[in-house]
């Protein structure tokens, strides 16, 4: 359910405006102006709202469901029961994603055309604020810092000298950035650390000395960054993430990781200092990788695989060990059938 004390409508939902933003046609015999009331999964749509179908494991939902329309792919639209309307899209979850960023917007106080800046902030005389910012109460922002026109600053936030946030960002509450340049459109989620020192240091006879860390975080233009992720600056080179990558919650990013466009990192994901990776790889939850490892491009690693030597491009890899996604599954069948004949001794 889309709650309204959180959510708002951005305009009115009719079947034509559906058909417009997705371009596809109205279906024959019905109204364009048939109002949708809201989008809602399949188990509790009502008879004015829209659904979607995307994965086959929810066909006994979709041979239920109340709903007025449903999104589906084609190949799947004789599922859909008599009294739902179809709507045949090439992928059902991105047109439901591109509606969904068209039809509503999180509630709040951010207008882009207005400066507000509160006075619980505290902000430096040296800091530049761009046009249609809004600065939260008791954010901190330091000497030197630039902030893009358009920006959102959370409350408790901390951006520390010398920082280059992007225009039209959005960073929540508690979140500490330093020695940071972050692009445009960033999004980066309450409670996360950017730019902290890494991970160095020397052990020897005499004890451990920490070896201080000279570089950067740079991350690139429309990058998300999930709550509680630390991604700590570079020791001499910098950290980099670069354009449109999604990075999940409680993420760890170590010193002078590289990583390439459109990647995909979930939750719980540790990459170790010096680490390369590719761009469009997708990296599942609790993967582990050591450091100073290269990762090509187009790289799959699935959940819980740790990775100890470097990826060619196009790799599947599941394991920790890691291996080939395949022998990790030849690998279960053959331990599987050790153990079920050692049960018949």
């Amino acid at each position: 359910m889309i709650d309204g004390n959180f959510y708002e409508k951005i305009g009115g939902i009719t079947l034509r405006n559906i058909c417009d933003i997705l371009s596809i046609e109205i279906p024959v015999g019905y109204s364009p102006d048939i109002e949708i009331r809201n989008i809602a999964r399949l188990d509790n749509a009502s008879e004015s709202d829209l659904t979607f179908f995307h994965n086959v494991i929810y066909t006994e939902e979709l041979s239920k469901t109340k709903a007025f329309a449903c999104l589906v792919a084609e190949k799947h639209a004789h599922l859909v029961p008599n009294n739902v309307v179809a709507l045949s899209v090439l992928n059902p979850y991105l047109a439901l994603g591109i509606l969904l960023k068209e039809l509503y917007s999180i509630k709040s106080k951010h207008d882009r055309t207005k400066t507000f800046i509160s006075d619980k902030a505290s902000i430096s005389r040296t800091a530049v604020i761009g046009t249609g910012c809004y600065i939260s109460d008791f954010a901190v922002i330091d000497d030197e810092v630039t902030v893009g026109d358009g920006t959102f600053i959370g409350s408790n936030v901390s951006i520390l000298r010398g920082v280059e946030v992007g225009e039209n960002s959005h960073i929540e509450s508690n979140t500490t950035i330093s020695f940071a340049k972050i692009g445009k459109f960033a999004y980066i989620k309450t409670g996360s650390r950017i730019g902290q020192q890494g991970f160095g240091f020397h052990i020897g006879e005499t004890g451990i000395v920490d070896i201080m860390q000279l570089g950067r975080v740079i991350i690139g233009n429309n990058v998300q960054i999930g709550a509680n992720c630390t991604i700590d600056r570079g020791s001499m080179d910098d950290t980099v993430i670069g354009n449109d990558v999604r990075i999940d919650d409680m993420v760890h990013i170590a010193h002078n990781v590289e990583i390439g466009d459109r990647c995909v990192i979930a939750a719980q994901t540790g990459i170790s200092g010096s680490v390369t990776i590719g761009s469009r790889c997708f990296l599942g939850g609790q993967v582990g990788i050591a450091g100073h490892l290269k990762i090509g491009n187009n790289v799959s690693i699935a959940a819980q695989s740790g990775i100890m030597k470097n990826l060619k491009d196009n790799c599947r890899m599941a394991g920790s060990p890691a291996v080939s996604i395949f022998l990790w599954h030849r690998q279960n069948i053959c331990l599987k059938k050790m153990v079920e004949n050692r049960g018949q001794d």
